[in-house]
């Protein structure tokens, strides 16, 4: 990582951030789903719980915490696999909804208040969508020695864990904005079950690669080299 030290640390990070953040993940297709089903306010509330996980990660990393679950094969893999489960009970949830009809009740409008236990629950899942995927730890164990030269702590990660909730935020925001306005064109029977099933075979699509990906590899910091940490 000596390749990355010099120059700002900060604005070396800040194009790694921007390449991952750019990336489609199952981040994004859960704003896009929620943002549809439920409203604009909602999935920007989806986008806010998703970036706050690599503040965290960044936090962890800089305390010790993603160093032990990076080393620890059998956490690593534990946590791995329950965010595998994770995604799979949010493709369950994709489905039943396609099951039931796809109905949802676009016809409201989209500027009506939320209730603050859904903007709650919106919070909590794109949250745990990212705490839960400890390929995040690893990416910032794997850069922050080379930007920093040297060890660093939890304001440093932390800082680069800013870095990337900024950019993830203007990017999810606008994929929950173009979700919502798009409402009204996906608001019949047909499109909510298309979209529907679509969101599901995705969010399923990343749990069998994770499960894959943990099943195939050392995992910890040997697996950094693995796909984007998002």
């Amino acid at each position: 990582m000596s390749a990355i030290s010099s120059g700002n640390p900060y604005l070396v990070f800040s194009g790694l951030a921007f390449a991952v953040v750019l990336m489609p993940g199952a981040d994004t297709i859960l704003v896009f789903r929620t943002s549809r089903a439920l409203g604009t306010r909602t999935g920007l509330m989806t986008a806010v719980g998703v970036v706050t996980g690599p503040v965290l990660w960044g936090v962890f990393s800089g305390i010790g915490v993603a160093l032990v679950i990076a080393r620890n094969k059998s956490i690593y893999t534990a946590l791995a696999l329950l965010g595998a489960l994770y995604l799979m009970y949010l493709a369950y949830g994709c489905f039943k909804s396609a099951a039931d009809g796809g109905a949802t009740p676009l016809d409201a409008a989209d500027e009506a208040p939320a209730d603050s236990g859904s903007m709650r629950n919106a919070y909590v899942t794109g949250l745990l969508t990212n705490l839960l995927n400890p390929k995040i730890g690893v990416f910032y164990l794997s850069v922050m020695p080379g930007l920093f030269q040297g060890r660093a702590g939890p304001w440093d990660g932390g800082s680069l864990g800013l870095i990337q909730a900024s950019m993830g935020i203007v990017f999810l925001s606008c994929v929950a904005l173009l979700a919502g306005k798009a409402r009204r064109y996906l608001s019949s029977r047909r499109a909510s079950l298309t979209v529907e099933i679509l969101a599901g075979t995705c969010l399923l699509a990343f749990a069998v690669y994770v499960i894959w990906s943990v099943l195939h590899s050392p995992g910890g910091l040997e697996a950094a080299g693995g796909p984007s940490p998002r």
